[in-house]
């Protein structure tokens, strides 16, 4: 008998492993040490399982062991404690700091840093997710100590410099860690759905120019080719929130951070899918204009899309005088950065567009144009629009108060306000949610993987399906 005949039944043994787990109606829970075959009147109080999940996690052979024994073993030598010690020690933090940000007291957090009856799966996954590892992994075997070099990385920007910008706060360590998991979680759901994006053809490049060929110049080839290979000609992007999350397949994680960082770009690492990549758009600060937040997607995007990973040095963090540094051709002393900018102006704004829409001698009226067409700022269409007549045209310097339309807010919004779980983090709000939801709808996941993905019970999660459908799908 074959271990898919003997796991999923006789019915599914001409199938492969994979088409049979995702077809399967069996449910296995996780406790703290073990996987077990759910069986609804022992009133489990571990974590329910799909079938797909399961198998997706632990593999065939796992699955067989709990059939045939009742249980199979999952613990690490290690245990789910001691990893998520190592964890916050490596991230340099207070545990008040982890229990604010999970909501839980801080006597389960601080009890969770050592081997109890007393803790409950639930916390230490709650707990593993928002410090960056893949709760799934946890206590399972040495990859639950998922991207320590992520770790290490925020380590650093946490720790004062005797150069170098201000070090960040736990606060917004956490909230960097939080968002890898996010990420991480949501391109494993999309892939799970189908939703993969369309940015493989897109490969980074370690190409920052040379004397002949500056940084920026490098950034608008990147962008013209960005352009080409998503068919966008030189049309305006009508949302570069739907563009980048739908279209490309990349997530997008909105969280209160500190006021003068505008966004990062992140490379986190999934034990299926290897090394991938998402943005933190900050919720607060200019990103509230709907302009500057497309400069800040669009600078990140070309961060993500084209920096190597030795460049991204797993999270580059942004403030706004870097995304939204209005002369791309200015002698920037980062040339990551100057490449960066480059590509986010003349994506948003391709050059020759711009130029015949702003032909010299340039007028009031022909700026207004650029900015509410392509929806970019006042002082980014001044430059863009002199650097596209090669720096020879005189351009008015007219104050303007041109505002976004209710049309590019819309398309923009950051689709948090009306989110109909309260207790959701910002964090999971938004596409996350939806695609949350779908995997749901599917049988991908349980009730109760999503509402642990979206904070909430599983009563609150299943009255809220239509609506999160509706929102995001």
């Amino acid at each position: 008998m074959s271990s898919v005949e003997a796991v999923f039944g006789p019915e599914m043994a001409h199938l492969s492993e994979e088409e049979a787990a995702r077809q399967s109606h069996l449910r296995f829970v996780r406790g703290k040490i073990q996987l077990g075959v759910f069986d609804a009147s022992r009133n489990p109080t571990g974590h329910v399982l799909t079938a797909w999940e399961a198998y997706r996690a632990y593999g065939l052979n796992i699955l067989e062991e709990a059939l045939d024994y009742g249980s199979a073993i999952l613990i690490h030598p290690d245990g789910m404690e001691p990893a998520l010690r190592r964890r916050m020690d490596e991230l340099g933090l207070q545990r008040s700091a982890v229990a604010r940000e999970t909501g839980l007291d801080a006597q389960v957090v601080e009890r969770a840093e050592r081997q109890s009856a007393d803790n409950r799966i639930g916390d230490l996954e709650r707990i593993g997710f928002v410090l960056g590892l893949d709760e799934r992994q946890i206590g399972y075997r040495p990859t639950g100590q998922s991207d320590a070099a992520l770790a290490v990385r925020l380590r650093t920007l946490h720790s004062p410099q005797p150069t170098g910008p201000r070090p960040l706060s736990q606060r917004a360590v956490l909230s960097f860690a939080h968002a890898a998991s996010v990420i991480r979680t949501q391109h494993r759901l999309q892939a799970w759905l189908g939703l993969d994006g369309s940015n493989r053809q897109l490969e980074p490049t370690d190409d920052y120019g040379t004397c002949d060929t500056p940084a920026f110049r490098v950034g608008y080839q990147l962008a013209e080719q960005a352009r080409d290979t998503l068919n966008l000609g030189e049309e305006p992007v009508d949302s570069m929130r739907h563009l980048v999350e739908t279209t490309l397949g990349i997530p997008v994680v909105q969280a209160e951070l500190p006021k003068s960082i505008a966004g990062a770009t992140i490379a986190v690492t999934d034990p299926e899918r290897g090394e991938t990549r998402g943005i933190v758009l900050n919720t607060i600060g200019a990103n509230k204009n709907v302009w500057v937040r497309r400069a800040t997607l669009a600078h990140e995007l070309g961060h993500l899309l084209f920096d190597p990973i030795q460049r991204l040095d797993r999270i580059r963090v942004d403030t706004y005088q870097q995304t939204n540094d209005a002369d791309p051709q200015a002698a920037a002393p980062d040339y990551v950065e100057q490449r960066a900018n480059a590509f986010a102006i003349a994506f948003l704004a391709p050059m020759t567009a711009v130029r015949e829409m702003a032909p010299d001698p340039v007028q009031t009226g022909s700026v207004r144009n650029v900015m509410s067409t392509f929806g970019i700022s006042h002082t980014a269409a001044l430059y863009h629009i002199r650097n596209s007549h090669y720096r020879t045209a005189e351009v008015p310097e007219d104050r303007l108060f041109a505002e976004p339309s209710d049309e590019q807010k819309a398309a923009e919004d950051f689709t948090l306000d009306y989110f109909p779980i309260p207790d959701t983090p910002s964090l999971r709000r938004g596409r996350f949610a939806g695609i949350v939801t779908s995997c749901f709808e599917k049988s991908c996941l349980t009730a109760d993987s999503a509402a642990k993905y979206l904070n909430c019970s599983e009563r609150v999660f299943k009255k809220n399906v239509d609506t999160i459908r509706g929102l995001y799908n």
